[in-house]
């Protein structure tokens, strides 16, 4: 990291974007070019390790391209206010993200299920308890991108 006085390693910051971020980005190996998608998204974090889990529809772009190429890199951010400079292009803006490369695997049984609780705890802050149909987990596919590599930065208004 070309910045390593921006570079955050307090694992309870890392925690507390990850719960405050909306959107995950997923970039996929398609051919000369990267395939982004902005997806919703849930996580672990345990002794350093981070995965992230996705849904996803059975068929379509995404689910080719992880049959053939399993790799992947991912970016979440959580941008601030836009700080403005004096002179043409010397502003700036506070921001908060976390990036990374990996590999993602299509999830099979109970990992379903763990998938599913971990999104549903995200964006569902009630704290009730999920149950999923027979039928809901046979059609949808859960993702999960296990981080080989991850960094998070931050850069705060001053």
């Amino acid at each position: 990291m070309r910045r390593s006085e921006r570079e955050v390693t307090d694992i309870a910051e890392i925690e507390r974007i990850l719960n405050e971020a909306q959107v995950c980005r997923i970039a996929l190996v398609d051919g000369e070019f990267p395939y982004l998608i902005p997806l919703c998204f849930g996580y672990t974090l345990e002794s350093g390790e981070l995965a992230l889990y996705f849904h996803s529809a059975l068929q379509g772009k995404k689910m080719e391209l992880l049959k053939k190429n399993n790799n992947a890199a991912f970016e979440i951010d959580k941008l601030g206010e836009i700080i403005p400079g004096e002179n043409a292009c010397s502003f700036s803006a506070s921001f908060e993200c976390i990036t990374g490369r990996g590999t993602i695997d299509i999830l099979n049984g109970i990992e379903k299920i763990t998938a599913l609780n971990s999104i549903m705890a995200k964006y569902d802050k009630s704290g009730r308890e999920h149950k999923y149909s027979e039928q809901t987990l046979n059609n949808v596919a859960l993702l999960k991108l296990t981080a080989d590599e991850f960094c998070c930065k931050a850069h705060k208004a001053e």
